[in-house]
């Protein structure tokens, strides 16, 4: 997959160019399906002449037993499916469309002579919750990352001005406030928060309908099956454990509703893989993943997690056997008075040890420290000047809201 081009779906005006797609139907390709509806009408014709032969010669009390028993079946068969929650995708974009918005940003930027310019992007988002003097949206941290500007669009192209209660980079997912004073009351009558449904559930093949304002065009609606779950991707050096899914997730997507045939939420569209080669590969953040982050955006603007403070570098084998240290994580930075530091960590270091695993590299150690909790106390093995082999304890401190 390193040839494909990981993305996320934040459709970016200033940015965005149409591409035209490739056509690769050849005569091959012609040939061959040819060939397949010849062999597989082939066979269908041969299976009809059998059974039509097999009815006949069947006889006729025989027939009427299998009448009653299809007759038995569908009544069955009935009974089953008026049980099942599932809706149309008409009824699931009635229930779910009030709940997806448009948010469009405005960012400064400069250009390589450092002249400043506004560039406008847009993604979705999914409204979660009403109160009494707010209305909160779910996004992606991206859609919504250093802008100035924050407008949302409700129903009927309503537009209001918006607020970031809340982001957290590292999960890609960003809170959203409206005030409900700036909302009249025609467009509140509109609009409804979603319910969440349970993306631990999940199974390849269940079906998945995605809703956002793909290309700036408001509540687009494509409909798939979830392709696989727990799939991980690496992005913006961070691995991410996403839904899979073959509903179109385009630019402007980002933040959108992945909802369930319940309508229910069951996760937010933040990605895509797009390739010469690759079609129908859209990602989004499991909901289950998401609420315990949204809860926490919601109270602090923040999430909580456990730090280190260092600046670091991978010690593979080479640069071991160059430098005569061993392979870990070489200590380039240490910040002042925080954890690294006031355990004794210095520049210079070569982490090796993390409680009982051997490090190798700053990815694995960046993984540990983050599946550890704050204040947790943690056994760091460092070598110093190559060859002083120490064992610190060090009091993991929370990253702080300038590190989100």
């Amino acid at each position: 997959m390193d040839k494909d081009n990981i993305t996320n779906t934040y459709y970016d005006k200033g940015r965005y160019i149409k591409t035209e797609s490739k056509n690769r139907f050849t005569f091959k390709n012609i040939v061959i399906l040819v060939l397949i509806i010849s062999l597989v009408g082939g066979a269908s014709l041969g299976a009809g002449y059998g059974a039509i032969k097999y009815i006949n010669d069947k006889p006729k009390e025989k027939i009427a037993e299998n009448e009653e028993m299809k007759k038995a079946n569908n009544t069955s068969l009935t009974n089953i499916s008026n049980e099942s929650n599932d809706l149309s995708i008409v009824d699931i974009v009635d229930k779910v469309g009030p709940s997806v918005v448009a948010i469009t940003s405005k960012v400064k930027v400069s250009d390589w002579f450092e002249r400043e310019y506004t560039k406008q992007g847009q993604g979705s988002g999914v409204i979660f919750n009403i109160s009494n003097d707010s209305i909160m949206i779910l996004t992606n941290s991206h859609v919504v990352n250093n802008a100035e500007d924050l407008v949302v669009t409700l129903a009927d192209n309503v537009k209001v001005p918006a607020t970031v209660a809340g982001q957290d980079n590292k999960t890609d997912l960003a809170v959203v406030k409206i005030d409900k004073s700036d909302v009249d009351k025609n467009a509140f009558d509109k609009i409804k928060a979603i319910e969440f449904g349970d993306s631990d559930s999940l199974k390849a093949g269940e079906p998945a309908i995605a809703i956002g304002n793909p290309l700036g065009y408001n509540n687009t609606v494509t409909v798939g099956v979830i392709s696989a779950v727990d799939r991980e991707i690496r992005l913006t050096n961070k691995n991410m454990k996403l839904i899979q899914t073959d509903a179109a997730i385009n630019p402007g997507n980002s933040g959108g509703a992945l909802v369930n045939s319940e309508g229910k939420l069951i996760g937010i569209n933040t990605i895509k893989i797009s390739s010469t080669k690759v079609e129908g590969m859209g990602f989004s953040i499991p909901i289950n993943e998401a609420k315990p982050i949204v809860s926490e955006l919601l109270k602090k603007g923040y999430v909580t997690r456990p730090y280190l403070g260092i600046l670091g570098r991978d010690v593979d084998k080479n640069t071991s056997e160059l430098y005569e240290i061993p392979i870990g994580v070489v200590v380039l930075d240490v910040l002042k008075n925080g954890a690294a530091d006031i355990a004794g960590i210095k520049k210079g270091d070569v982490i090796i040890g993390f409680n009982d695993e051997k490090i190798v590299s700053m990815e694995q150690l960046s993984e540990l420290i983050s599946n550890s909790k704050v204040n947790e106390r943690a056994k760091i093995t460092i070598v110093r000047n190559g060859k002083e082999k120490k064992e610190l304890t060090v009091k993991l401190t929370n990253k702080g809201i300038e590190e989100k």
